[in-house]
Formats: C-alpha cells, structure tokens, sequence
C-alpha cells in the first residue's frame, strides 16, 4: 500500500517539474506584409493572454519561430481560438474590488498585443485581453474595424464606492446605429461587465440567432457532468481498544455525481473536479478478553459508517488526446459520517481525508481511476485510536 501511495504521490507531482509541454495545432497566421504561414501553433493553458506564439512549418520541424505582434497582425489555431494584433491605449486602472483605490484613475498606456476574438459578427466583433490588472473587453464596428475598449471603473470616492458603466453607453450607441436600440435598451442598462452579458448583446446587434449563441465557443466554458459508480476498500485499525492492535477490510459500493471544469477548454491538460459521493465501510473486529473500564467482555467491535463526501481535486492530464487521456490527481473529502451499533466509542462525524487519483479517460466519456487515500483516524478522544486508509476503483460517464 506505501508504494501506491508513493507512486501517485510522484505521478501527482510530476507535472508540476515539467517544462510546459508543447501542444502544437494546425493553424495559420498572417504577417504584417499581408502573407500567410501556414503550419503548426502552440496552444497552450494561457492564463494571460499571450504576447508571442510558437510557429513551426511542420508538426517534427526541429525549428521554432517565436511570432509576437511586431511580426504578424493576425493567427488561429485550429479554429478553435483567433488573436488580432491591435495598437492602441489600454485602461490600466484596477477593477477588483480588493484592490479599489481612491479617487478615480483614467491612467492608459499605448501598447502593442494580441486581442482574442470573442465574436466576429456582420456589425461587430467582440474581443477581450487578459493581464495581470484585469480582464478587458474590447469592441469594434466593422465598418472601421478597429477595436475601441469598453469603459468600466470602479473606485473609492471617500467613504463610497463609484461605479463607471461607459461600457454601457457604447453598447447602446451601436445597437441605435444598427436599428436595434428601442429592443436592446433594457437588456444593455442591465448588462455586467461579464462575457455571457456582453456576448448576447454582440450577438443580438449582429443578428446571430439564440441556437448559434449557443454553439459560440466562448460561451462552453469546458465544463462536464458526470455521473460514476465504484468500488470503495477501506482497511480500518484499531489501537488500545482492545489488548492487540486489529484491522480489517470492507468493501462497499460507492456512487457519485460531479462537475469537471477545464481550465482551457481547447486544451484540456488542466482540470478542476468537485465530486459528491456516497459510500460506506464496515468495521469489524474480535477480541476475548475482560475489559471492566470499557465495558466489554469476549468483544466484537461492529460499526457501520456511511459517508458522504464533497471532494474538490485538480487533475492535470500527461498525455491528452480526444480518443485517450491519461491523468494524475489530488484532491481533499470534505467527509460526513453517520454510524450505527456504535454504543461507547467517541468517533467524529465530520472528518477529511486526501486522495491521490490515478486513471484515464476514453474518447472524452468513459473515465476509469483508482484512488488511494493514506491512514487518517475519525476518532475524537487521545485513549484509543480509529483509523481508516481507503482504496477505491471507479468508473463514470461525462454527459
């Protein structure tokens, strides 16, 4: 059992030494002259958006050519994610609401990047650009095309708190423009300055119908629910309880439902998990012996527990196609236990234990793992000793 635990403790670890692995698509980028290379992009998990691309020819050239926006005004990967290169200013205040400052900042900067297109319609495109400050979100008439960014502030003003919605002002004044001002004006006044809200009124200036907003990759989010059923091994050892140390083993069936969250969809190394789950464990054991301080006499300690756990993990997956995946994972079970025939014994009802996952994933629905979590005891007293190591074998099916 040490060296499973080892063993997915290393393969949990593992990615975190790599170098970013290099995930290489068909794509195409046009250069500042106006030509198109056409080869192969490193898509990768951009947390920020990018300020250069890694180009090869072929997907085995040995060589690689770093593109930024000084050397091509446009690229897509796969169709799956555009950049246009933009010259222009960019709002540097801050928006977080734990980094408010006081008084209002209409500090910009003039900087040369790559936009990430969110929408391309037949009035408007929509883009957004992530750094470090904030996220931005950019609009252009297709008319000019040039993308101008839409305006939100937030900041102190003494002992208040100020609110900018410029971004709604230059929404509304394109959807008059384009006809649809009368019919949008509820929707625009009650817009955050979130995607989806901003998304849905491109969409609707743009004419695009509510099915094709829908199927707008930028609104799948990466996220999958799923359902699974397993098989749950728990070995529970007793100390002081009785005179020698005990332990067994039970089996269980154990069931669960979840959501899977990607951390870049067209990528999908990274991957946030929150599982619900429902198992139990029979603990058992024998001993003969006179034990007038505990109450027992030829004893048998025979308790059920039934557990429910909700267990947020991160999975990175080290080799990751559509057909098969193959991952390692870690994660913490926020636990819950209900016991029967306990009669004396002082055991938690609410305990966390620490799995390290194993599995792999079949043509993007078919998820078989193993699991292993070390020793952790679910008693509440310092005479005696529960504690229970779990093993456990599942299968679920993402929808």
């Amino acid at each position: 059992m040490k060296k499973l635990y080892a063993l997915l403790f290393a393969a949990t670890l593992f990615p975190f030494f790599l170098k970013a692995q290099s995930n290489y698509k068909p794509g195409y980028a046009i250069t500042v002259k106006g030509d198109t290379l056409r080869g192969f992009i490193d898509l990768r998990e951009w947390q920020l958006d990018p300020r250069n691309i890694n180009f090869k020819t072929s997907a085995n050239a040995n060589e690689t050519r770093i593109l930024g926006p000084s050397a091509i005004t446009f690229f897509d990967i796969s169709g799956l994610v555009s950049y246009q290169r933009y010259i222009g200013k960019l709002n540097v205040d801050r928006t977080s609401t734990t980094l408010m400052i006081n008084g209002r900042d209409t500090t910009t900067i003039t900087d040369t990047l790559f936009l990430k297109f969110l929408q391309k319609g037949s009035k408007v495109s929509l883009y957004e650009y992530n750094d470090k400050i904030k996220n931005h979100f950019f609009v252009a008439d297709n008319v000019d095309g040039k993308p101008t960014e839409l305006v939100y502030r937030i900041y102190n003003d003494g002992d208040k708190t100020v609110t900018e919605t410029g971004y709604i002002r230059q929404l509304y004044a394109l959807a008059v423009k384009y006809g649809v001002g009368d019919a949008l004006r509820i929707q625009i006044e009650r817009a955050d300055y979130k995607l989806l809200d901003l998304e849905k009124i491109t969409a609707k200036i743009n004419n695009i119908d509510k099915k094709d907003i829908e199927k707008t990759p930028t609104l799948n989010k990466g996220t999958t629910f799923f359902v699974g059923i397993g098989l749950n091994l728990s070995t529970t050892t007793t100390k002081d309880i009785f005179p020698q140390h005990t332990s067994s083993t039970s089996f269980f069936p154990r069931v669960s439902v979840g959501l899977n969250v990607l951390g870049n969809p067209n990528v999908g190394r990274f991957v946030f998990r929150v599982e619900a789950a429902f198992t139990g464990n029979k603990i058992r054991s024998n001993n003969n012996f006179n034990d007038p301080i505990n109450s027992m006499n030829n004893a048998m300690l025979a308790i059920d527990q039934y557990t429910v756990s909700i267990i947020p993990q991160v999975i990175y997956n080290f080799y990751n196609t559509d057909k098969f995946k193959f991952y390692g994972g870690a994660g913490a079970a926020f636990s819950g236990s209900k016991y029967n025939n306990n009669t004396n014994l002082i055991v938690t009802d609410g305990w966390t234990y620490f799995p390290l996952k194993l599995g792999v994933v079949l043509n993007k629905k078919i998820d078989i793992s193993v699991a292993y979590s070390p020793s952790v005891g679910i008693t509440n007293t310092n005479s005696y000793e529960i504690a229970i190591s779990i093993l456990q074998a599942g299968l679920n099916y993402n929808f």
